[in-house]
């Protein structure tokens, strides 16, 4: 391949990663009873139920099931591909060589499985199965979860004077301006002292970690089995009553802190606000862009990062499509799908 082709290929393949994973929302799998059809966001049936099992389109194409064999849909509702595969994913844009062109040619295509227990193969929009399956990039996954920010460079532990205050320095950070606090451990216990040796935080804690919030930095303690959390200035902010205490940055690029006290656990924001209240059993990040709440019955539900909450009524729960979606198993077994406006794509 020339210097042109390699860059107008180089060029495709990046402009077809920036779209092609997207699912088009404008139509979402409805299930009523067993059967399943398509709605629009504010529940319209736009397909009548009669399949046995659908998908998300994309790019304007659907896999559905009737008995054992899949077939796509449009837009419309009508069948463009028929019964006819084992197994059939969604379609999405490739690109293949055009050798007659000088260039490379863009391609829908999707996998698909042509006879029972076959090797997946590609089709076209046709059905027709494809000589060779078209190239694509799969470095476009979105990115679920940042590292911390760590916080701006401060000055060595060497500028100390080794004093009888401390056995040790385990960590640092800036109050503002030149003053540096320490987080430092006198006989095995955990302490904060700033330049003057001052005792922010007493040594009395079996450890201190600096954690980084957005612009600020708290400080996580643990004191018999307990946490709690402090300001960088050694106020108490969350007093020492917390049998797990975890911060974590979602997909949204805020922080959170999941926080469990005798057997009830909560979500607070960045802020340490009250998001969902602690009176569930559990609460679990999930990194595809939400919080999955069990009840103290052990049925599950979810809190959207828009601050929708789904009450734990279900068997099941995991986020789909950056947590726009959430996708459900009743207790009976059945799936369905809610949006983040807490809409629900299915009925009994």
């Amino acid at each position: 391949m020339n210097c042109k082709r390699l860059f107008l290929a180089c060029f495709l393949l990046l402009s077809i990663s920036s779209f092609a994973q997207q699912p088009d929302l404008s139509m979402i799998p409805y299930r009523k009873g067993n059967l399943w059809g398509y709605a629009s966001p504010d529940k319209r049936i736009l397909v009548v139920p009669v399949y046995d099992e659908t998908s998300f389109f994309y790019e304007g194409y659907a896999s559905v099931k009737k008995g054992a064999r899949y077939g796509y849909i449009g837009k419309r509702g009508k069948m463009v591909i028929p019964f006819q595969f084992y197994s059939a994913k969604h379609f999405r844009y490739g690109y293949t060589d055009n050798l007659k062109a000088n260039r490379p040619d863009t391609v829908l295509f999707a996998g698909a499985v042509l006879t029972p227990g076959g090797i997946e193969r590609c089709i076209d929009t046709h059905g027709r199965q494809m000589s060779k399956c078209p190239a694509i990039n799969e470095e476009n996954a979105p990115i679920n979860q940042l590292p911390l920010i760590a916080d701006s460079a401060v000055s060595s532990f060497s500028t100390l004077n080794k004093s009888e205050t401390f056995d040790k320095v385990t960590g640092q950070y800036r109050m503002g301006g030149d003053e540096t606090y320490y987080i430092a451990v006198k006989n095995d216990l955990y302490g904060v002292i700033n330049t003057k040796f001052d005792k922010i935080i007493p040594f009395e804690y079996t450890s201190i970690t600096k954690l980084v919030v957005n612009d600020d930095i708290y400080l996580l303690a643990e004191k018999n089995g307990l946490k709690g959390v402090f300001s960088r200035s050694g106020s108490p902010l969350l007093n020492m009553e917390y049998s797990r205490l975890e911060q974590l940055k979602a997909s949204d690029g805020k922080d959170y802190f999941i926080l469990s006290k005798n057997g009830n656990t909560g979500l607070k924001d960045a802020k340490l606000r009250d998001l969902v209240s602690n009176s569930y059993a559990d609460i679990q990040y999930d990194n595809a862009g939400g919080f999955i709440l069990t009840g103290m019955d052990k049925l599950k539900g979810c809190w959207f990062l828009n601050n929708k909450v789904v009450e734990p009524k279900f068997a099941e729960v995991r986020f789909i499509f950056q947590g726009r979606f959430a996708m459900i198993k009743t207790g009976s077994g059945k799936t369905g799908y809610i949006n983040n406006a807490g809409v629900e794509f299915f009925e009994d």
